[in-house]
């Protein structure tokens, strides 16, 4: 049970047993204060329990005789001057009154009577008639009869109050002092008065005060009419849910129970009527300025409160613009990476509202929508702060259309897409909320990296538009040198030709040696420049033998013409007529590096040249299938040379991508985010390719290093194919459609 001894311990319990702190009681500190003051000062006046019986004594000083001898004329007592002023003639009167009291202390409430310490004749000295009294006829009890004695004393008395002047007293407790109507001019200095008074329990003093019980119920009945009447301005105003305010009902409970404690209070605890006491008038003024800055802030307060405790805590997620086109403000990227908490009513609390869940013919579509109410003062003071110092944000003052909120009960994440800041309409001339209609987030490639795994992966299986495929171990290639003499040194392209459709044929004639190991063989590369396709290059996958002049080469098929070609032959030394591989080596995104050693008595110029070709090795990943001689070199003798293949990219992949990290292309330059990466497979799912660089795709064999992880692996195959964007069936229809309609050899609709 609480036991208040204190001001703060009174005011705590009074504001307990009106409900807080589950609710917010609306009375400002000073009404609060009142409240006590009132309650106290009403338990001094009328409690029996509230004041004290007191006798008071008090040495006169020559300080006081003087001042109840003295005269206004004197300069000592008050002088009241009046005056009025006609037009010919000015009537100023002066008043005189004695300066005859005392100054007693403002707890004392009310006085009875004084007693003076005198030498009467009846009372005082040895020749008082009190002590011959005793003196001659009571030195013994049995000579006179106690009864006589008693009926004497009482007519001594009357014929002292017949003689003696009686001490006349005035005293009002709202001016702190006491006036003595006494000849003070037959006062003596240092003689003794007592005053029989009643003073007030000073609570400070007297800590049993705050916890009676009259004191604690007056005083949160007070409070509760207070409280009721602070809110009565207020009825029919209406709160986020339909719900009105009514302060009617508090203030009629707190003056019901105001009346049945003064009636208690009238039957059993009051203080008898004495003079001084005067009744206690408790005055009210139901008006208020309409639309005054207290009265808003009353309502913004019971908003506030209303929405506490019968709202949802959702996450709001502003949206930041991370780029936006010069010319008509577009937005082309954006982020959601910061969340606050913040309670909202739910104003559609019976379900759901919008179009539901639709059917399309693209799939499932869910149309949700949900209604939120926020407090303008909340989100004012704790989201528009952090907001307004990000230079990301334009608006920061209101919620914004285009901002996220993550609704819990559903676990989903829904977009604002109206802000209504007008409903209710100005109550009190001014508005207290913010209705925000929202519908169910649509994933468009915005970047949400919230640090709230429950916000950030409600979108992470959404959103590729690109996959790599990652090498994680490589392993370098080898492979051995042909040597042989008369062979062909190096292919000139005469004529690249034009109009090829497919890949031309390359014959070379065969070796006078008549053994089919010594025919050359060779490859055309074709290219496209300005809508023409020519051929780029030719490279031999074998060089020859005991060939003795140069041999013709033919160029056919591939649907091109004009393409022309003619070669060089060595016949005085040895050179590299082919490479025989011994380990294709995997792992790699390019082509590498092929180098031959220079012969042993050559110069660099002399040395062969080799030109890898990579494939798929059947599991994803690329090896080199062969190597082609571009240029047999001269000068070799029966020593093979060395054959150095470089590395792959990645000789081993290190790390673990992150969700929603940055990754960059070492070579290419080009970033993109993480949407998901799957060790086991080597697929690395990313959106936002090409964000913050001008570059918009990556190059097979380059390093792929995660600027967050410092994840690195190297691309094997780049895929820039959406297969996840759930309205893009694109690849399906062309394959459903290659059954119906054959597009390979001709446009079956015409050409133009």
């Amino acid at each position: 049970m609480a036991v208040p001894t204190s001001r703060g311990q009174l005011i705590n319990f009074g504001l307990r047993k009106l409900g807080y702190p589950v609710l917010e009681i609306n009375l400002d500190t000073d009404q609060i204060h009142d409240a006590l003051d009132d309650t106290i000062q009403l338990y001094q006046e009328r409690h029996y329990n509230g004041i004290e019986r007191m006798f008071l004594k008090y040495k006169i000083t020559q300080d006081d005789i003087d001042r109840g001898t003295a005269k206004g004329t004197d300069g000592v007592g008050i002088v009241t001057t009046t005056g009025i002023q006609t037009s010919n003639v000015t009537v100023s009167n002066n008043f005189y009154e004695s300066s005859n009291f005392l100054s007693v202390p403002d707890h004392v409430i009310g006085v009875n009577k004084i007693f003076k310490f005198d030498t009467s004749s009846i009372s005082g000295g040895m020749f008082s008639i009190k002590y011959q009294l005793f003196l001659n006829d009571l030195y013994n009890f049995n000579s006179v009869n106690l009864l006589q004695y008693a009926m004497t004393k009482t007519y001594l008395e009357d014929i002292d109050h017949l003689l003696t002047t009686e001490k006349q007293i005035r005293f009002n407790q709202r001016q702190d002092r006491l006036y003595l109507d006494i000849d003070w001019g037959a006062q003596s200095v240092d003689t003794f008065i007592v005053i029989d008074c009643f003073r007030a329990l000073d609570p400070e003093e007297f800590k049993q005060v705050y916890n009676d019980p009259f004191v604690k119920r007056y005083f949160v009945a007070l409070m509760k009419k207070q409280w009721g009447m602070n809110l009565i301005k207020f009825r029919g105003t209406k709160l986020p849910g339909g719900i009105e305010l009514n302060g009617r009902e508090i203030y009629d409970d707190g003056v019901r129970e105001i009346e049945e404690i003064r009636s208690r209070m009238m039957m059993d605890y009051e203080t008898p009527p004495l003079d001084f006491i005067g009744w206690w008038i408790m005055a009210l003024n139901p008006y208020f300025l309409n639309g005054s800055r207290g009265e808003q802030r009353l309502v913004q307060s019971l908003i506030n409160e209303h929405l506490k405790i019968y709202g949802q805590e959702v996450t709001y997620i502003p949206r930041k613009y991370v780029n936006q086109s010069t010319i008509i403000e577009e937005v082309q990227a954006s982020k959601f990476d910061d969340n606050f908490s913040v309670e909202m009513y739910v104003n559609t609390y019976d379900g759901y509202s919008g179009a539901g869940d639709v059917l399309t013919k693209f799939g499932m579509s869910l149309r949700d929508e949900v209604e939120l109410t926020v407090s303008k003062e909340r989100f004012e003071e704790f989201i528009a702060p952090f907001m307004d110092a990000s230079d990301d944000i334009d608006l920061s003052s209101r919620p914004r259309e285009g901002d996220l909120i993550f609704f819990p009960l559903g676990q989903r994440l829904f977009e604002i897409k109206f802000v209504e800041h007008e409903d209710p309409f100005y109550q009190l001339g001014s508005t207290y909320v913010y209705k925000l209609k929202c519908e169910l987030f649509e994933y468009e490639d915005e970047v949400i990296d919230t640090s709230l795994d429950i916000i950030d992966t409600q979108v992470q299986d959404e959103g590729y538009i690109a996959t790599l495929k990652l090498v994680g171990v490589g392993r370098t290639a080898t492979a051995t040198p042909i040597l042989g003499s008369g062979y062909i040194r190096e292919i000139f392209l005469n004529n690249d030709g034009s109009g090829f459709t497919g890949t031309p044929t390359v014959a070379i004639s065969t070796s006078p040696s008549g053994l089919s190991g010594n025919n050359a063989t060779a490859v055309a590369f074709t290219t496209t420049r300005a809508n023409v396709t020519s051929i780029e290059k030719i490279l031999l996958t074998n060089a020859g033998a005991q060939y003795t002049s140069p041999p013709t080469i033919t160029i056919s098929g591939g649907g091109g013409t004009g393409a022309a070609a003619t070669c060089s032959i060595n016949t005085a030394s040895n050179g590299v007529v082919r490479f025989v591989m011994t380990d294709n080596g995997i792992g790699f995104g390019t082509a590498p590096v092929v180098t031959v050693a220079a012969p042993a008595a050559g110069i660099a110029s002399d040395r062969a040249i080799g030109i890898a070709s990579i494939g798929d090795s059947g599991n994803g990943f690329n090896r080199v299938n062969s190597i082609f001689v571009q240029n047999a070199g001269i000068g070799y003798t029966s020593a093979l040379p060395t054959v150095t293949i470089s590395n792959p990219e990645t000789i081993s992949g290190v790390g673990t991508y992150q969700f929603n990290e940055i990754i960059q292309g070492m070579r290419s330059g080009t970033q993109a985010r993480v949407k998901n990466w799957d060790q086991d497979t080597g697929i690395l799912s990313i959106s936002q390719v090409g964000i913050g660089t001008t570059t918009t795709g990556f190059f097979k064999g380059e390093d792929i290093k995660g600027l967050t992880s410092g994840a690195l692996f190297s691309v094997s195959i780049y895929d820039k194919d959406d297969s996840t964007d759930k309205y893009n069936e694109g690849d399906i229809f062309e394959s459903e459609a290659d059954l119906l309609i054959d597009f390979t050899e001709s446009n079956p609709f015409g050409s133009f």
